[in-house]
């Protein structure tokens, strides 16, 4: 049994892998608990695993505090994911590809195992991030955008007239709190649109693939099509594991 883990910035999502099928999950928000006590909420009742694989965003703090955990408890290193110039078919972009998010790079081994074709990959996390990969496996580069959170955040912080309030999206919105939450989503959504309308009048059309903790939430206000794989990071992960197919195989 394998433990994969997705850490964000803002919570930890994770599954256990046996034989190739996600048998558990779950996830947690951090909400100021430090990175043994969250690993401790998470896992501490859980049977330990061959191997801990993770893909993490969150910098030296939770690498330091989730290895120590898993040596401590489980008796094994965590093995966490970075980007490099080329793994798995794909070749980074990046002229330093250890400063590519490894989420985006995990996200996009994901992907080619659902098209050998050109593909694009949209992430909608904390931020949004939306990378080209072409059928030959060159990643072309990618756009990363605030996500509709962080929009809402920055209206709340940086204005004084606009509490933060929950709201609920509609087009046209009829009190502040409802403008808010319906201009971050539709300005998220016209953000993937646009800018994959633009990628592919340069590249061409391929299989556009949404994913993140925001995907479902944005993807009524999609105009686009898009493929929903919400399990994008976890299949990636799968596959440096070496427990996972491409579907074209």
């Amino acid at each position: 049994m394998i433990l994969l883990a997705d850490v964000g910035n803002s919570r930890v999502k994770w599954v256990h892998c046996e034989q190739g099928v996600f048998s558990q999950r779950g996830q947690a928000s951090r909400d100021g608990a430090d990175w043994l006590e969250l690993a401790s909420q998470m896992w501490a009742d859980l049977p330990p695993p061959a191997r801990v694989i993770i893909v993490s965003v969150a910098g030296p703090e939770a690498r330091a505090g989730l290895v120590e955990w898993t040596q401590q408890h489980w008796g094994i290193e965590a093995e966490f994911v970075t980007s490099t110039a080329a793994a798995w078919g794909i070749h980074n972009s990046y002229a330093e590809p250890e400063r590519m998010g490894a989420d985006r790079w995990v996200a996009m081994i994901a992907a080619r195992t659902l098209s050998d074709q050109m593909c694009y990959v949209v992430d909608c996390g904390t931020a949004l991030t939306i990378d080209a990969l072409a059928a030959d496996g060159q990643h072309l580069g990618g756009v990363i955008i605030p996500g509709m959170r962080l929009m809402r955040e920055v209206l709340y912080r940086e204005t004084r007239q606009i509490p933060p309030e929950m709201g609920q999206v509609h087009l046209f919105g009829q009190s502040t709190r409802d403008c808010v939450w319906g201009g971050a989503s539709y300005a998220v959504a016209a953000a993937i649109d646009g800018v994959i309308e633009r990628m592919m009048a340069q590249q061409g059309p391929g299989l556009c693939v949404l994913t993140g903790g925001d995907a479902k939430a944005v993807s009524p206000y999609l105009r686009g099509t898009y493929r929903l794989e919400p399990d994008l990071i976890f299949n990636g992960l799968q596959v440096i594991a070496g427990e996972h197919r491409s579907e074209f195989d």
